[in-house]
């Protein structure tokens, strides 16, 4: 017996056998690899988790045990300063110094301890003597602390500008009246160290502490002045919405990481644990390949035992064969021999049946056609049947509803085409690209517009398929709301979607536009780049939802104060652009610039301070640059520079060093 493929059926039995053996073998493997994947997935989360949980358990023993500390040394403080409450002052004696240097002394983490009076804010007492005699009566720390027992959470201290935890609390005498104010500034390094902790992390997991504006506070693998800048992942947007639990994304370092986050509603932060996943599924990479090995070399010294026993099978499928061969001749009373009982006598005895059968399958073949034809009836897609010539034999309802025109109505392609398009080159066009497509055997697919009998305006979808002969199949499919919803995603997708101004990418389109315009026209472009003064103070002071009102109304005030044919665009944040283009005179830009500043001073507008002014810096084209990026960089800095000035300023960027005694004033 000759070893071919095409040939021999021992040769394609044990081909088939070791294909479908190969990739019994790979699911195999493909399932015991995921199954391992997700035991581990789990297994790591339950990981990640319990980190978590544990040092937020130290962190809060932590905070618990400076809590403690300060309401002793209240305790301390009262009995040491009553003695003057009497006569309606604080006696701040050298006890009580001796008292809060020592404590901070002894406790390494106790940033600064402050004694403060009960009413102004002024500092009595500090084991930092610079801040004595200042006043600290806008804090919020002091605001509450002489309320109740509170703790600030993090926040840049204003005198080391290093990041602060402050616990403070009331000093009473035992009338309850208010004796002073006593504060801690703790600093995070007791934090950090807990962070640092990486039991049950692995080489690659980190746990890391964001506040609630997307800020490092701790990491397990930077130092804390590193640490202090932003992040921003799936788990972070999770943890600062407020949610619990853990899931597979992308880090800020572009690393798929499993993370377990949780938000800590008392210190407002979240506290995320993360591992590379590429660390966490090696075993199941492992286990997959150990496997897939063994299982193959299995499959091998199976393939040689069904090689052996395919050889005997052979010889009574070849009768088989012949008397197929016989039917395929038309020969229908033809038989095939039935010498054994088992599978290969079943299948002479399946053989013999089969031409009992054919005159049944005729009858199905009928009833097939005819579903078929109802199939056809009830799709809700466009389909018909034309000839090379044009004639069009069958349109389904389907394609009468998408066009609006039934085959009395359109006996042609030709008469189509008048139907549906009224412009002629749309006619020609459409008449010739179908004509081109029966000519070819795989034709592509066609989207077009068209106009429908209600006169709306229309898409569809068209693929021509041969038939056999000269006849097609035309298949339509409508794509009018596809394209609407196209449309409103490609609008979504460049636009900004709080102000609905042009986003960054949009913005640097039309200033690349601009700018090639005037390069072919000689005229100016002019680039005002601009920031909102004192935009976090409003945000922090008026809340999110404020913030997000002052940016709606600036892109209002932006574009009342610019041509239809500028371009307002916000890049984030406060920071907003306004592209100039077709100036005669650069220096038109500086006014337009005052313009802007004027409009967007405002500070006792109506429910709520909305604006404290905007730094603006202005650069034109070609003055101070011929390109994107130079133009950019140089309104960028003349708006730093005005807000250096102190805000609610207009700067323009000075000139290159080789065009210095040219330019705008």
């Amino acid at each position: 017996m000759s070893w071919s493929v095409r040939k021999s059926l021992v040769a394609r039995l044990v081909s088939t056998y070791m294909v479908l053996s190969v990739l019994v073998v790979l699911c195999a493997g493909a399932a015991s690899w995921l199954a391992a994947r997700e035991l581990l997935r789990e297994a790591v989360f339950e990981r990640l988790e319990t980190s978590s949980r544990q040092k937020e358990t130290e962190l809060a023993l932590w905070v618990e045990e400076r809590r403690a500390d300060l309401l002793f040394l209240c305790s301390l403080a009262a009995r040491e300063g009553e003695g003057g409450a009497g006569r309606g002052f604080f006696r701040v004696g050298p006890q009580l110094r001796r008292l809060l240097l020592d404590y901070a002394q002894a406790k390494p983490d106790v940033h600064e301890a402050l004694l403060l009076a009960p009413t102004g804010g002024k500092v009595l007492l500090s084991t930092n003597p610079a801040s004595e005699g200042s006043y600290r009566a806008s804090y919020s720390f002091y605001i509450q602390g002489r309320q109740r027992l509170s703790m600030q959470n993090v926040y840049p201290s204003p005198e080391s500008l290093r990041p602060v935890v402050t616990v403070s609390a009331p000093v009473k005498d035992d009338h309850g009246r208010l004796l002073a104010v006593l504060a801690l500034h703790l600093n995070l390094d007791p934090i950090s160290q807990i962070i640092r902790s990486r039991a049950g992390l692995g080489e690659t997991g980190e746990t890391f502490l964001v506040d609630s504006s997307s800020l490092l506070v701790a990491s397990g693998r930077m130092d804390m002045e590193s640490a202090r800048r932003k992040t921003h992942s799936q788990g972070v947007a999770q943890a600062l919405a407020g949610s619990n639990g853990r899931g597979q994304y992308e880090n800020d370092a572009g690393v798929q990481v499993l993370g377990a986050y949780r938000w800590l509603p008392a210190y407002q932060m979240a506290m995320l644990a993360e591992m590379s996943q590429a660390e966490a599924f090696a075993p199941a990479g492992r286990l997959a390949v150990t496997l897939v090995l063994v299982a193959l070399g299995a499959t091998v010294l199976l393939a040689v035992g069904v090689y052996v026993l395919s050889r005997r099978l052979a010889r009574p499928i070849l009768d088989v064969t012949r008397a197929a061969m016989g039917v395929a001749g038309g020969d229908l009373s033809v038989r095939a021999e039935v010498e054994t009982a088992d599978e290969l006598g079943n299948l002479a005895r399946a053989f013999n049946a089969m031409t009992g059968e054919l005159s049944a399958l005729y009858d199905r073949l009928e009833q097939e056609g005819r579903e078929r034809g109802a199939i056809l009836q009830g799709s809700f897609d466009g389909i018909a049947v034309v000839r090379g010539n044009g004639a069009v034999e069958y349109c389904n309802p389907g394609m009468e509803r998408l066009l609006g025109c039934s085959l009395e109505d359109t006996p042609s392609l030709g008469v189509l085409a008048d139907r549906i398009f009224h412009q002629p080159e749309e006619r020609r066009a459409f008449v010739a690209s179908l004509e081109a497509d029966m000519r070819k055997e795989n034709p592509p697919e066609r989207v077009f517009a068209f106009q429908h009998v209600s006169g709306a305006r229309r898409w569809c979808r068209l693929k021509v398929s041969p038939m056999g002969g000269d006849r097609l199949v035309l298949n339509a499919q409508d794509l009018t709301e596809i394209k609407a919803s196209e449309e409103r995603v490609r609008h979504m997708a460049l636009h900004d979607h709080l102000t609905g101004l042009p986003n960054r990418q949009l913005f640097l389109d039309r200033l690349d536009q601009a700018l090639r315009r005037a390069k072919r026209g000689g005229a100016s472009v002019a680039l005002l780049y601009l920031d909102l003064d004192q935009f976090k103070s409003l945000n922090d002071a008026y809340g999110h939802a404020h913030g997000d009102r002052v940016l709606v109304e600036t892109a209002l005030r932006l574009r009342a104060c610019v041509r239809e044919s500028d371009t307002v665009a916000r890049l984030g944040g406060d920071e907003f652009v306004v592209v100039l283009p077709d100036l005669l005179h650069a220096e038109d830009a500086l006014s337009v610039a005052e313009k802007i500043r004027e409009c967007l001073y405002d500070p006792e507008a109506d429910g709520g301070r909305l604006f404290l002014g905007a730094s603006v810096g202005v650069a034109c084209f070609p003055l101070h640059g011929h390109d994107q990026d130079s133009l950019l960089a140089r309104a960028d800095a003349a708006m730093y520079e005005a807000k250096r000035a102190g805000g609610n300023a207009v700067r323009v960027a000075p000139l290159p060093p080789l065009q210095v005694g040219a330019g705008v004033d």
